[in-house]
């Protein structure tokens, strides 16, 4: 029997939706700072900071408590994924609903390093999971697992 298996986020993950939430808010922020600065009314251009402080506040905590809250447990009948920060979702992925799965990394997840596993289900109302932020060989391991793959079964 298959004893279950851990995977965990990467490390780096909550430094890259660091940095996407303070893009984010700085973008969002910028056309009330310069519409402020630009009509001559500055209370237009400290609300817009303000706002734009506390929605990054706020975003930061949020990626913290997910980073908290993500389990993704490989196992002998399926992918265990819980997460959430207000809404908790526990998915259970039962290996025999399995049809396929990706692998997938954009530029910026290949440079650190990071991938997200996309399994695609058969008979179901939630016909693919997302797993975001996974270490890209573990992604890669646990699509191997997931079917069956020992990497010895070429032509």
């Amino acid at each position: 029997m298959d004893l279950p298996k851990s995977f965990t986020l990467h490390p780096k993950v909550q430094d890259l939706w660091f940095w996407q939430s303070l893009i984010i808010c700085a973008l969002v922020s910028l056309p009330g700072l310069v519409g402020g600065l630009i009509s001559g009314y500055w209370v237009i251009s400290v609300v817009s900071v303000l706002a734009a402080s506390l929605l990054f506040s706020l975003s930061l905590r949020y990626v913290r408590r997910y980073g908290q809250s993500f389990r993704c447990v490989l196992e002998s009948d399926g992918l265990l994924v819980a997460r959430g920060v207000f809404w908790h979702k526990e998915t259970l992925i039962p290996r025999t609903r399995i049809q396929h799965t990706d692998v997938q990394q954009g530029p910026i997840a290949r440079h650190y390093g990071m991938a997200t596993l996309k399994v695609f289900t058969a008979g179901t109302h939630v016909s693919e999971t997302e797993v975001e932020g996974l270490v890209h060989e573990d992604a890669l391991a646990l699509r191997d697992q997931l079917l069956g793959r020992s990497g010895n079964d070429g032509i």
